[in-house]
């Protein structure tokens, strides 16, 4: 599976038209983002962020994908009739021209939610900390395992064999180093702490005042240590979150068609629950309704909602 660091990467990937096709939609998007808007790679998809992933991009085989998020699908359901749409997803048919206009439209209505909201940005670090970020530059480059710089929520994070290591970035009061396999460290200097104590369950931090403070053989060794958890196959599994209930309007459906019934819970746990909340995201009994009509026929062909869109 082909890694991209940035949109270059990805767009060079391609050939012919879907390579003109994907240089075009980032030119339209560049040109209608906000000038603070950055380029990054995110769910391994071209990603512009804003306060917040703006719009992703990805190119398939007889379709272009373009995700800017629910919110903005809804908002433009009518001017999206002639596409398929799914959560958050629009296809754009490659055989016919990009909605130039559409496309701005979404953006500047991405734009407006999210210019209000506050995220940390890493790209707009605390100069003071400029220090710590050139030493942890040198330090990655002196590690005696090779490690594989990769840009993920919006931050670069080095990895080992498609697993992360560790990151950083600079906060108000300090400087952080994230260990992702930090759980499993022996943490002989005892510096690491939890970030959201109940929530965070591998990742570790230690954080940094002064870069006098931060003592390069230590630091090499930490990390070291964290690629070697990743060699001994240490890690925390996600845990499985509980069925999610069937009720209301899909489980009359449920009861009253066997056929559909059978159907359904032949179906993953994963494709089951994106059922139940698509049915549940309806405010009103008319949507579930037709919502109801429109997924039965993918059901007893025992497709998931979003199958079509996946690759």
């Amino acid at each position: 599976m082909t890694e991209f660091t940035n949109i270059d990467e990805y767009i060079e990937g391609f050939e012919g038209d879907k390579k003109k096709y994907l240089k075009e939609i980032r030119n339209i998007i560049k040109k209608s983002a906000p000038e603070e808007a950055k380029e990054t790679i995110n769910y391994r998809m071209p990603t512009f962020r804003y306060n917040g992933n703006l719009i992703h991009f990805a190119m398939f085989k007889n379709h272009l994908g373009l995700y800017p998020g629910v919110e903005a699908i809804e908002h433009f359901k009518d001017e999206l009739k002639s596409y398929k749409t799914s959560k958050g997803a629009i296809q754009l048919p490659l055989n016919s021209e990009l909605p130039k206009k559409l496309i701005i439209d979404i953006v500047n209505f991405n734009t407006d939610l999210l210019k209000e909201r506050k995220y940390p940005s890493w790209e707009n670090k605390n100069s003071k900390w400029d220090e710590c970020q050139e030493l942890m530059n040198q330090i990655i480059i002196k590690s005696k395992t090779p490690l594989k710089k990769e840009i993920k929520w919006g931050a670069d994070v080095y990895t080992f064999n498609g697993k992360n290591i560790i990151g950083w970035g600079g906060f108000k009061d300090f400087f952080s180093l994230w260990f992702y396999n930090g759980v499993f460290l022996e943490d002989k200097l005892n510096v690491l702490v939890t970030a959201s104590e109940g929530k965070t369950k591998s990742l570790r931090q230690w954080r940094f005042t002064d870069v006098k403070k931060m003592n390069e053989k230590d630091i090499l060794a930490y990390i070291e240590e964290s690629v070697q958890t990743v060699k001994d196959g240490k890690e925390i599994k996600p845990a499985k979150s509980p069925p999610k209930e069937v009720i209301g309007f899909l489980k009359e459906h449920l009861d009253n068609n066997k056929e559909f019934n059978k159907s359904f819970y032949a179906l993953t746990p994963g494709k089951q629950k994106e059922y139940i909340e698509y049915i549940d995201e309806a405010k009103q009994d008319k949507t579930k309704l037709i919502r109801i009509e429109k997924i039965i026929p993918l059901v007893l062909e025992g497709k998931g909602l979003h199958d079509k869109y996946k690759r």
